[in-house]
């Protein structure tokens, strides 16, 4: 049996929405009532009906009786109509609002969560799971309001008409307890699994758009599509078996409801004939078995939506239970204008347990470029990850502008430092909204999107283009190339005016001359700010103020170009390696 204090604890992320839409909750219920005061009061008539016929009473007195139900009818249609809008209005707030709050929570976690949580399961949590939890919280909640008020009114005045009937009708009911808790469980187990499966599904399928181009070049078309039918599979069968399971628990409630039936049949029927109780009470009791059956029928379908929301709310939770790494000085967090120095002071920084970097000592002062090059893997992309806090670093060992980098807000860091990431990634949308992504648009002229745009070599490109800055690229900037993605990128982080500029590798993808050209024009940009360069090719760096050689976390070599080269270590060896390298390309 499911821990009742572990579910109450996962519905406690829906409860904080009941109480913002109480209204919608006290509406509803009060639809719910009188929609059952009023379609349960007609059985009760169909008793004054049979009786009136049994004394044979006028027909004018009949036929009123008759249009008073037709009256009580259409009131509870009405009421019904208003339990409808009100708590299925409330659902969608609640569904909005949490996807809402999700969506709010994700964009506040590290990018180490996004590396333990794959994309495509965050996604099936955003859309299937979030369906389930407001089908729980909507027709989950009205009907199975709906259903318990519908059970205490109709065996209160069955109750009141005959309690012997009563009895036998409700005697067969009292299985059901036992009934719903042994397959409750089981429900809840297999709803578990159907919705971790379409995680997975949602996964492969976006793992395999996104990497479409690889797959076409390895002509894997045939062993995904054979791949996606194995999982597709797997979860038909996951929902066949939660399916066979909900399909024996709706006949075993018919099962019971017959058995009430039967009871109230043959019990009933005996008093009738000894005159106990009239031919109407006996029509009354079937009309409000009737009116119970569905209910009661329908308990093992509000079961199922509530397992399956409960089931996916559990999944929704754990994403709220995720921290973000770091952590915000609530106290008095700094929030001015960054003069751009940049201290290390024997940082140390490890990743899922390996050491990435190792007793790192460097300052850069305000307005100084620093060169970063390096072996693949040798912590350069982590050194200028560390500025922005997207990964959490120990007291005392990273300071900007003598205050230790814990000590600064988040928001106001990052809208201060420019950073042109090692991979682009670019937004589906036009060239000149990818530009201007870290500034408010209304802040920014066409002049000065131009002027970024010029200094990162992009201006003759888009100029080029059908429609120019408004150009569409695909999804992750597809439609171009990966020079020209990198150059948007480079305009991105210029616009911004920053007081730390940040390029890691951000030529790697462009020409030797476009990068010369890059080099020469953003020398300006450089002036008066704190740039930090990280590049395989010497040429991007020798004109920085300090240049570090890192290797295995540490730094192997510091100083300008010139005392690098006279010391004759690996930057001097590696320089004349891609001087030989060029002179070969001239040829």
């Amino acid at each position: 049996m499911s821990n009742p204090d572990k579910s109450s604890e996962d519905i406690k992320t829906v409860s904080k929405y009941f109480r913002k839409y109480k209204r919608y909750l006290i509406f509803g219920g009060i639809a719910i009532l009188f929609t059952n005061l009023f379609i349960l009061y007609t059985p009760y008539l169909t008793k004054e009906i049979f009786d009136l016929l049994e004394s044979k009473a006028p027909m004018s007195e009949i036929l009123e009786t008759v249009m008073l139900m037709v009256v009580l009818t259409a009131i509870a249609g009405f009421f019904r109509f208003l339990m409808r809008r009100t708590i299925i209005w409330m659902s969608r707030h609640i569904e909005y609002d949490l996807r809402g709050d999700l969506m709010a929570h994700l964009l506040k976690m590290s990018p180490s969560f996004y590396h333990e949580n794959r994309t495509g399961d965050i996604m099936a949590r955003m859309t299937n799971d979030l369906e389930a939890v407001r089908q729980m919280v909507g027709p989950g909640v009205m009907y199975i309001s709906d259903s318990l008020l519908k059970l205490i009114i109709s065996f209160s005045v069955m109750f009141f008409l005959s309690p012997t009937i009563t009895f036998y009708a409700l005697a067969p009911l009292l299985v059901l307890p036992i009934a719903v808790n042994l397959v409750a469980n089981v429900l809840h187990v297999r709803s578990m699994k159907v919705q971790e499966h379409f995680s997975l599904i949602t996964s492969t399928t976006q793992e395999n758009l996104s990497g479409i181009r690889v797959i076409k070049a390895y002509r894997q078309e045939e062993n995904e599509i054979d791949n996606f039918n194995l999982l597709s599979n797997k979860y038909i069968k996951l929902n066949m078996a939660l399916a066979k399971l909900h399909g024996l628990f709706m006949p075993m409630m018919r099962l019971i409801a017959s058995l009430s039936y039967l009871s109230v049949f043959y019990f009933g029927g005996l008093k009738v004939i000894d005159g106990t109780i009239s031919l109407g009470t006996l029509v009354a009791f079937f009309a409000y078995l009737s009116v119970i059956l569905w209910p009661v029928i329908a308990l093992g379908w509000v079961l199922s939506l509530y397992q399956r929301g409960r089931a996916s709310l559990i999944r929704i939770n754990k994403i709220f239970a995720s921290q973000p790494d770091i952590k915000e000085n609530k106290k008095n967090p700094h929030r001015e204008k960054l003069k751009g120095k940049i201290e290390f002071r024997n940082l140390s920084f490890a990743y899922n347990g390996s050491n990435i970097l190792d007793n790192l000592n460097l300052t850069i002062n305000p307005g100084e470029t620093l060169g970063i090059i390096g072996l693949t893997g040798s912590g350069k992309t982590t050194i200028v990850s560390l500025l922005p806090k997207l990964f959490p670093v120990a007291d005392g060992q990273l300071f900007i502008d003598d205050i230790d980098i814990n000590d600064w807000e988040t928001a106001s860091l990052r809208s201060q430092i420019g950073f042109t990431t090692q991979e682009t990634f670019l937004f589906s949308n036009s060239i000149k909204n990818n530009i201007l992504f870290g500034v408010k648009s209304a802040d920014i002229s066409d002049e000065e999107i131009n002027s970024a745009a010029e200094i990162a070599s992009l201006d003759k490109d888009v100029e080029s283009f059908p429609n120019k800055y408004e150009t569409i690229v695909g999804e992750r900037g597809i439609t171009l190339s990966g020079g020209q993605k990198q150059r948007t990128a480079i305009a991105r982080s210029i616009i911004i005016d920053p007081a730390i500029l940040i390029l890691d590798d951000a030529t790697s993808a462009v020409d030797t001359e476009t990068e010369h050209e890059i080099n020469e024009r953003i020398k300006q940009v450089l002036k008066n700010r704190t740039s930090i360069i990280i590049s395989h090719r010497i040429s991007a760096v020798k004109d920085a103020d300090i240049i570090i050689n890192i290797q295995g976390g540490k730094i192997l070599e510091q100083g300008d170009h010139d005392s690098l080269i006279k010391l004759g270590g690996a930057y001097a060896s590696l320089y004349q390696t891609q001087l030989l390298a060029m002179e070969l390309e001239s040829l």
